[in-house]
């Protein structure tokens, strides 16, 4: 199996609720049309009294090997999710790894 995991950092101007609005009602309804997507999972943080966050969230993608990751990448849903992503201008970093679990 493997998880595409994407670490999101919202611009200054955009607040959290914003951010969650624009995640869950504008980009996961395209992201979740992905052919060969087996999961979908959006986590969003929240800071703790110390000290706020270093990232504003994260989302992870599940597929069954590495030719089905590309071939969802290279799918017109994931041109329109690279749609919502350049008008959000939410910064993304990505991963892709294998997943070992553990328990």
């Amino acid at each position: 199996m493997i998880k595409w995991v994407a670490i999101a950092n919202k611009p200054p101007t955009m607040s959290m609720d914003e951010l969650k609005t624009w995640w869950l009602d504008v980009h996961a309804p395209n992201v979740k049309k992905l052919p060969g997507l087996r999961k979908y999972v959006v986590s969003l943080t929240f800071g703790t009294p110390e000290e706020a966050p270093t990232h504003d969230g994260i989302a992870e993608l599940w597929f069954d090997d590495m030719a089905a990751l590309q071939k969802a990448m290279e799918s017109p849903e994931a041109a329109e999710g690279v749609k919502d992503l350049q008008s959000s201008k939410v910064g993304f970093t990505h991963l892709f790894t294998e997943e070992h679990a553990i328990v």
